[in-house]
């Protein structure tokens, strides 16, 4: 089993260096801590417990929105994504950060007259370190010795099935007037280094002084493609002098030597995680029960996979629209594992899940892959291999070898030809019998499942007989079971299909020759026949066209007017939802909205889906928000496509999910309800706990 740090225990730790000659200043945090009369700081409230006090510790899953009690009993450092459209500007105030964590570990010495309080934010290119320090004496020399005023990072990365690479970066704040600070590595072989491209500024305040750092992802192995599974702390070295360090404060254990001792540091969609999963179900307190990060979808960034109870998640920096994904499998995962199987550049999810039938248990193997039609696992691959009841037990081999999956007979203890009366699976391939005619079967990927290529059989031991079908009930109760996915038509490149006809949409709406599509997809959406159409996203267009759509001589085109820029367009998937056989058109973006009475736009990110109509025109067919941003304050719901009862189509579950900077008193709108052109949003206090909308032949209407 890989072990990643527990996504439900959110502190992180951050070691900071800072070094210097002798300067003398004061917190700066509050009237409350104010100086004796020798210049030290004063007995009242540290810049720690200002910031506390302030909700600078703030609770798990960006809950500015909880209560005092609860964000003080987190005691969690925060990892704050920047607002990507307000760069950080690295003037050492710390003004327009978030409110900052109160470093409350001792590590060593008396550090009663010493305060840390920091802030970490994260973008695409760099991390961001925030710090507000008490020390009347700051302690800085030209030699940045580790014996001086400083601060250490510590950040670890999840590598391999159980391991992390950690980092110590010392950050050294100069003197203001006098000497410039540096960052640089403080463990490892580049100790002593200075980090490429990073950068620290610091500021004067009273009773000592603040500064803000920025260091590249670059400067980490594996920080360019992890941004999930981290632990971190933050560290303040306090010196009585060159050549002795006073006491050393901390927001938690831990260091590069140590990082097993390190807390996690949550990034966005794992915040989104526990807020919208594991606490409406009760599952805070709980350790996943597997854990691990690999690239399962998307672009080349890694995703988290975790397993909390009888749930699957899958959430990441760039997966599944900035939401996170969720599955109950209805039974216990035994193992889980990702792996190329499929031959494609990502990896698949390879799983055992058991599930309770009567008095009895059966065991599947199966294979979840996220296709080009979907950011969605689908089950590609599903096999019993074992059926238990009592003492009694038959089980089948499993052997993966590169792309191919064999299954073969193994061993039955308890019953034989003549006693084995368990009915047979009908919705899965079904448990390979010692006794029966097949001794194995090889099963290959076929582009959208996997295929049997070979069988082996076997002469049938007397009296074998086929399985009765098992009663409705019992198929329904597996069908529920396995929440299988229902089909969608195969989805691969678009390529050349039908150029002459996207050359002529190309002239009817004067884009150059030498333009590509964004997005260039070959998937049976409708048309006249059966064969492939070639669905193009180009700019703000979604083009329908192909050899048997229309004759093959015309296309169908929508202006996706609601955006005001290419851009703003995010991604354009297929699949089936409405279980007709052809797939439906999923487009997610962002609208730009100034809000009435507001200087700041809103943000306002949206899931539309279209289809062909009867006419061979693309029409929407439903419409929902997802999540809204305003000046890093943001709410992010939850939206699933859940597998009807019959399998044949999807529902549309909608539920509140992560409110970070707005609470209930200082969101400025109210809940909107459903039915309207665009289904809303659901809020964490708006009331409405979830929705379930259902295909009616025209559209997705809410049940």
């Amino acid at each position: 089993m890989r072990s990643l740090p527990v996504a439900v225990a959110f502190t992180a730790t951050l070691a900071l260096a800072a070094c210097g000659g002798a300067s003398t200043t004061k917190p700066a945090a509050s009237a409350a801590n104010a100086a004796g009369p020798d210049g030290t700081p004063g007995d009242g409230v540290s810049i720690g417990d200002t910031a506390l006090a302030e909700g600078g510790i703030t609770s798990l899953g960006g809950g500015r929105n909880r209560s005092a009690a609860e964000a003080a009993a987190a005691m969690s450092l925060r990892f704050d994504r920047a607002d990507k459209d307000t760069p950080v500007k690295l003037d050492g105030s710390l003004r327009e950060w978030p409110a900052r964590t109160a470093a409350k570990k001792v590590i060593r010495g008396d550090a009663s007259k010493t305060a840390l309080a920091v802030a970490l934010m994260y973008d695409d290119t760099h991390v961001y370190v925030g710090a507000e320090i008490g020390d009347a004496g700051f302690v800085r020399s030209s030699h940045f010795a580790d014996t001086e005023d400083h601060a250490v990072l510590t950040l670890a990365f999840p590598v391999g099935a159980s391991s992390l690479a950690a980092y110590d970066v010392g950050l050294f704040a100069g003197e203001p007037g006098e000497s410039a600070g540096i960052v640089r590595f403080a463990s490892g072989a580049r100790k002593g280094q200075l980090v490429p491209g990073a950068k620290i500024v610091e500021a004067p305040a009273p009773g000592g002084y603040s500064f803000e750092a920025a260091i590249p992802w670059s400067a980490f192995p594996e920080g360019r493609l992890t941004r999930v599974g981290l632990r971190g702390a933050v560290r303040y070295y306090d010196s009585d002098g060159p050549g002795s360090v006073k006491a050393v404060l901390a927001t938690g254990d831990g260091d590069a030597q140590h990082a097993a001792d390190l807390n996690p540091l949550p990034t966005e969609s794992e915040e989104a995680l526990v807020e919208g999963l594991l606490v409406p179900k009760g599952l805070l307190g709980n350790a996943p029960k597997f854990d691990f990060v690999a690239d399962v979808a998307g672009d080349a960034m890694k995703e988290r996979v975790s397993v909390y109870d009888h749930y699957v998640t899958i959430c990441g920096p760039h997966y599944h629209g900035g939401q996170f994904f969720f599955r109950d499998v209805n039974g216990e995962v035994v193992s889980l594992d990702a792996r190329p199987i499929t031959g494609r550049a990502k990896e698949d999810l390879v799983l055992q899940r058991k599930i309770e039938m009567g008095d009895g248990t059966r065991r599947w193997f199966e294979v979840w892959s996220i296709l080009p039609s979907s950011d969605e696992p689908q089950t590609t691959f599903a096999h019993e291999i074992a059926v238990a009841s009592g003492q009694s037990h038959v089980d089948d081999a499993v052997h993966v070898a590169g792309h191919d999956i064999e299954i073969a007979t193994d061993t039955a203890t308890g019953w034989d030809v003549s006693t084995y009366k368990e009915p047979t699976i009908t919705d899965v391939e079904p448990v390979l019998l010692p006794w029966g005619g097949i001794k194995s079967q090889v099963y290959r990927f076929d582009g959208a499942k996997f295929a049997k290529v070979k069988e082996v059989t076997q002469t049938p031991a007397p009296g074998a007989v086929g399985a009765a079908t098992p009663p409705d009930t019992f198929g329904n109760t597996l069908a529920r079971a396995r929440a299988e996915e229902p089909a969608t038509p195969v989805v691969s490149k678009g390529k050349d299909l039908s150029n002459d006809v996207f050359a002529q949409y190309k002239h009817d709406h004067g884009i150059p020759d030498g333009a590509t599509p964004r997005v260039d997809l070959q998937v049976n959406v409708g048309g006249d026949d059966a064969k492939p159409e070639r669905v193009v996203l180009m700019g703000r267009d979604v083009v329908v066209l192909g050899p048997g759509f229309k004759g093959g001589t015309s296309y169908a085109v929508i202006t996706l007017s609601q955006f005001a820029r290419d851009e703003d367009v995010k991604d354009l998937s297929a699949r089936d939802l409405t279980g007709d056989g052809n797939a439906d058109i999923v487009v997610r973006g962002v609208r730009h909205v100034t809000a009435a009475g507001s200087r700041d736009p809103v943000e306002s990110e949206v899931m539309l889906v279209y289809q062909l109509d009867g006419s061979d025109q693309i029409t929407r067919i439903f419409a929902i928000e997802t999540g809204r941003e305003q000046k890093r304050k943001r709410v992010q719901g939850l939206v699933q496509f859940v597998p009807t009862d019959d399998h044949k189509s999807f529902e549309i579950d909608v539920r509140p999910g992560l409110a970070r900077g707005w609470t209930k008193k200082s969101y400025p709108w109210s809940q909107e309800q459903p039915g309207g052109q665009v289904e809303p949003l659901l809020l964490p206090w708006g009331g409405i706990p979830n929705l379930r909308y259902a295909w009616d032949g025209s559209k997705f209407a809410a049940k």
